[in-house]
């Protein structure tokens, strides 16, 4: 008697196992929607970050004309008028 009840014991436990595991919304449903989140969150830290630097990086083509000056210079290769540019390269 006592080993029927240890074998259905251990029979319903590794059906609720099973079932907890494989059923819609069961630990291997969960786990997925677990690692699409750690991805959503990752996605939404680094555009964070880009809008950060797109907003301060705004500020100071805004309010900044040394910074105006340095990204017309560096990036688009302007100058004043009669101006010499000596490259040493």
């Amino acid at each position: 008697m006592n080993n029927f009840f240890l074998k259905l014991l251990m029979s319903l436990s590794i059906c609720l196992v099973l079932y907890f595991c494989i059923k819609q919304d069961g630990l291997v449903d969960y786990y997925k929607e677990y690692m699409y989140y750690k991805t959503l969150i990752n996605k939404h830290d680094v555009l964070s970050m880009q809008l950060e630097n797109l907003q301060r990086e705004n500020q100071l083509l805004t309010n900044d004309k040394r910074y105006i000056e340095k990204i017309a210079r560096e990036e688009y290769f302007y100058i004043y008028p009669d101006e010499i540019i000596i490259n040493l390269d």
